[in-house]
């Protein structure tokens, strides 16, 4: 799906059927979701135009977990892979399937092997990435990073943007997109301006500032609104956009809130946090994103469906 347009030929089917005893079908032509406590099976049909008499089940995003300290019974911080649920949550209700890549060696080594997986690539907040990899030294306000990460990402992004996968990045995730197309970051706004509508002094909690929407661009298109007030918490930012970006929202302050490309699919990072502020525009910007993954889902389709009939005729 180009920038340029979204879809309107993607349809969310939601179909009320027991969801017991249920076969699985040939994983090259029928996955099927179920929404776990509804009674109810959910399936986008993206495949139908393309290959006729196929239904595709919704959209593979896939999403790099963090490494994180956890407790389980007794078992006391245990190095863990694992990402907060409020995004798989949100893919979910946007109408995505998640899968959570960890980070590991073999993945940086070969990202490709995870593009074929996905059909989207999520790429969620957490903590800041090595200022080594943009150039800069770290700030002291910096998290510890953690660098397998980083370098998963930004290989994925890349490989993403080279292959037309479609790309959604959020806080964290926005400055990943920028840094991995040769941007750099601002490590601490804090030292030039008041952080307090960036992010509060204290823990656990997120603030709230308005965002100015550029028109024209992608980010416009999707909400249709000239503001709206987001879920804030970061202290860095963009410094030098990367190449092919351009900054679609800012703060009041100035402090760039979207980035996006200009050609080629879908790619666009918002330095909010919009699984954590549904409704309405932050629903609206993640399903925008599903829409372009099961857009693309489609043409792999087609495209495996073609080289199938090719063979057959051999």
């Amino acid at each position: 799906m180009s920038v340029s347009s979204l879809s309107s030929a993607v349809t969310i089917h939601t179909t009320t059927r027991p969801t017991h005893g249920l076969q699985r079908g040939d994983a090259r032509t029928r996955r099927r979701s179920t929404v776990h406590g509804t009674g109810e099976m959910r399936r986008l049909d993206v495949g139908t135009d393309a290959v006729p008499g196929v239904i595709m089940a919704v959209p593979f995003i896939g999403i790099v977990a963090d490494r994180k300290a956890a407790s389980y019974g007794a078992w006391v911080d245990i190095p863990t892979d694992a990402i907060s649920h409020t995004y798989v949550s949100a893919i979910q209700e946007a109408g995505g399937a998640p899968l959570l890549f960890p980070s590991v060696d073999v993945h940086v080594e070969d990202p490709g092997r995870l593009l074929d997986l996905v059909d989207g690539l999520f790429l969620p907040g957490g903590r800041d990435l090595d200022a080594t990899i943009y150039g800069s030294e770290a700030h002291p306000s910096n998290d510890p990073p953690l660098r397998i990460r980083d370098e998963l990402e930004i290989a994925l992004a890349r490989l993403a943007r080279e292959r037309g996968v479609p790309v959604l990045g959020a806080c964290r995730g926005m400055q990943v997109i920028n840094v991995a197309f040769g941007g750099t970051l601002e490590q601490h706004l804090g030292d030039r301006l008041d952080l307090t509508p960036h992010r509060s002094p204290e823990l656990g909690t997120r603030t709230s500032h308005p965002v100015a929407i550029s028109p024209g661009t992608l980010l416009s298109r999707i909400t249709h609104d000239d503001e709206f007030d987001i879920a804030s918490h970061h202290h860095q930012g963009v410094d030098v956009l990367g190449e092919g970006l351009v900054a679609s929202a800012f703060a009041p302050d100035g402090v760039v809130e979207a980035v996006e490309t200009t050609e080629g699919a879908f790619c666009l990072g918002v330095q909010w946090h919009p699984e954590e502020r549904l409704d309405p525009e932050g629903i609206a910007l993640i399903r925008a994103f599903i829409a372009a993954a099961a857009e693309h889902a489609k043409t792999r389709a087609g495209g495996r469906a073609t080289v199938s009939a090719s063979d057959s005729r051999r």
